[in-house]
């Protein structure tokens, strides 16, 4: 698959443009190439969108994420700056260009020319769309939803409340999981290595669309603690009723143009980035068998981070495992769900469902990481062991606080500490705000052009979940 990757971002641009033919009446069909389309067919339009995929939840938005939760931390330059929670409406430009021009209006375009002839591709799309409004309304909050993506027909579409943008991301999850479950004879055609995740495998896109829609349930934890659990808890069983080893994870070659995203940004940016001393004293203390894999060695040759507001550059870099230029990185994953019905499970009450998912939590994380099973069952035991007879709230900050490590490198992790505001973390002693930001700032471009904007400059404003 990887082989024709390179082959298919070239030809990424063709989903983006819209095409007008000039004298149109002195050329006739016959002289249209075949090999340059005018129109963007399925198989040109898939990629574009799973390459902005990648690039929303594996760049910029994930490093910005990992320091405001001490995964890692920003020590020079830009990502100093971030760091200090410096963090302007210009600097997320690129990523709000990217969620909505190469992924929402493709998306959109997609889901509009797949139709009902290809409900695979079309299901395809509704997730992935349902993924760029997840990650943008976590960030933003109140987005544009369901007037944008027209182009000219409305250049200044209304920001939806974050609680329609949810209810909309369910829709289309439903609707996707609805398309896929249909038969492949029912298809004109059928995604293949197009699609760069799951090869055109819907039953893996449905199990990541189940996953999702626990995500968004329990994202309303804060204002619907029950009902979100019954509903996380649902999707959890229906995700859990397709077979494992399903994960969706962002895909990348040794090719210049498809290289990892962290790999890239350490090579074209050295020591802007390094591991934070609040996770890496965290695995130190526990003797995490996730210590070596998640960092490379520092200048001395031991596995260190650097401390809450310090600037070294001694210290290690990401490890290999995530940060070699082909490594595959986490967005979907089983180990994420289990963390989930742990947490819904123990908030409705049930303490033997969550112990058992928070340990299959952990045992699927450390396995697919390469941890032998006897470490992990010592891990369990030890450093990780569920007391049944902890109270809810330290039974609620031990699977949090797992969780938080788990989900390195990933959004969600950001997300997670919001809604919980666990574990608890120390702001950056020389940040210039005196909390850890819940928000990114409304994007420039939409503050100046767009008069139904949501504007907000402030990062410690919460968004509509988080309250």
């Amino acid at each position: 698959m990887l082989k024709i990757m390179k082959r298919k971002l070239v030809i990424l641009s063709l989903a983006s443009l819209s095409i007008t033919m000039s004298c149109k009446d002195f050329v006739s069909k016959d002289d249209v190439s075949p090999n340059e389309p005018s129109v963007a067919t399925l198989g040109t339009l898939l990629p574009v969108i799973e390459v902005s995929l990648f690039s929303s939840y594996t760049g910029s938005l994930s490093r910005n994420s990992s320091m405001f939760i001490q995964h890692t931390a920003g020590i020079a330059f830009q990502s100093n700056d971030y760091n200090r929670y410096l963090l302007t409406e210009t600097d997320i430009s690129n990523d709000w260009t990217t969620l909505y021009n190469a992924g929402f209006v493709n998306c959109n375009d997609l889901i509009q020319r797949a139709g009902s002839a290809n409900p695979y591709y079309s299901g395809i799309a509704k997730i992935s769309k349902a993924m760029i409004l997840g990650i943008a309304t976590d960030c933003w909050g109140d987005i544009p939803n369901r007037e944008a993506g027209k182009g000219q027909d409305n250049l200044s579409p209304k920001y939806d409340s974050q609680e329609l943008v949810i209810q909309d991301i369910q829709t289309l999850l439903s609707d996707a999981i609805s398309d896929l479950k249909k038969p492949q004879g029912d298809n004109a055609l059928l995604p293949g290595d197009d699609d760069f995740i799951f090869g055109g495998n819907p039953q893996s896109w449905i199990k990541s669309a189940y996953i999702l829609k626990a995500r968004y349930a329990n994202r309303l934890s804060k204002r619907d603690p029950s009902g979100s659990a019954t509903l996380a808890l649902q999707y959890s069983d229906s995700a859990a009723s397709y077979s494992s080893g399903s994960d969706m994870k962002a895909i990348f070659s040794s090719k210049s143009n498809e290289l990892n995203q962290w790999f890239a940004f350490n090579s074209e940016r050295e020591n802007y980035m390094k591991m934070s001393a609040t996770l890496m004293d965290t695995l130190r203390s526990l003797s995490d068998p996730r210590l070596s894999i998640y960092a490379g060695k520092d200048d001395n040759g031991d596995y260190t981070g650097v401390p809450n507001g310090g600037t070294s550059s001694s210290n290690s870099y990401l490890g290999l495992k995530f940060a070699a230029e082909d490594a595959k990185l986490p967005m979907v994953t089983e180990f994420e769900v289990k963390f989930i019905e742990a947490e819904a499970a123990l908030r409705s009450g049930n303490t033997s469902r969550a112990k058992l998912a928070y340990e299959a939590a952990i045992r699927t994380n450390l396995t697919g990481l390469g941890v032998e099973s006897a470490d992990i069952d010592a891990y369990l035991a030890g450093p990780a062991a569920f007391n049944n007879e902890a109270s809810t709230s330290e039974l609620q900050a031990l699977i949090m606080f797992q969780k938080w490590i788990a989900m390195f490198t990933q959004p969600e992790a950001w997300t997670d500490w919001r809604r919980t505001n666990l574990p608890a973390l120390t702001p950056n002693p020389d940040g210039v705000l005196n909390q850890i930001p819940r928000r990114y700032p409304t994007e420039q471009r939409e503050r100046n052009n767009n008069p139904n904007a949501t504007v907000i400059s402030d990062l410690t404003t919460k968004v509509w979940w988080d309250n």
